[in-house]
């Protein structure tokens, strides 16, 4: 059974602050550093000590997620390929995330409709609450926060835009070279969920 937490609720997409974390990390600084820079200078600009600390902690779970091979693809790729690299390193670090992508996200392009509504995201949730024991426990507060949360990433990384009464779901262009190294990398899961297949 996948181990499904709520954690996300306190994360944002922080893209700006993935894309300095990946200079930083270039131009050779250590984690180690980065978390001081982090915290001693405000290097991610937050408003307190705690969040600094939280924004690096998941910065760098998410960075050590990926290899090489992606760090020196990165920067050479458009602005939208970059946040799909982001949005491809929290799905990793998160299974219900994942679920999101592959089971909503990836059915609304196959069937074409190409328009997610809130129930339909309630009824993933809902089905995830039957099927999962610790997904059960969760407050309806949580799941609504969880569900907007995803929701939020999506639309950062430009696989759906907010239409007021339902989310237009937009099928990425994926960059060739980030295809070719997701399914070396064994990421098939996400690249037919990308590529609606």
């Amino acid at each position: 059974m996948p181990q499904y937490s709520a954690t996300m609720v306190s994360h944002s997409f922080w893209f700006h602050e993935f894309s300095q974390y990946l200079s930083l990390r270039e131009q050779g600084n250590s984690d180690a550093d980065i978390r001081n820079l982090a915290v001693t200078e405000n290097y991610f600009q937050q408003q307190s000590n705690a969040r600094a600390l939280r924004v690096f902690q998941t910065l760098k779970r998410r960075i050590n997620v990926l290899d090489e091979d992606y760090f020196d693809l990165f920067f050479s790729l458009d602005l939208a390929n970059q946040k799909l690299l982001n949005l491809s390193a929290s799905l990793q670090l998160d299974p219900l995330f994942d679920d999101f992508l592959y089971d909503l996200y990836r059915n609304e392009l196959i069937l074409g409709d190409a328009k997610l509504y809130p129930y339909e995201v309630d009824a993933f949730f809902h089905q995830k609450q039957i099927e999962n024991p610790k997904v059960a426990t969760w407050t309806e507060q949580t799941v609504k926060r969880l569900a907007n949360t995803f929701k939020a990433f999506f639309r950062e990384a430009g696989l759906l835009e907010n239409q007021g009464d339902y989310d237009l779901v937009k099928q990425p262009l994926l960059d060739t070279r980030l295809e070719v190294l997701m399914h070396a990398k064994g990421l098939t899961r996400q690249l037919s969920a990308f590529l609606g297949r």
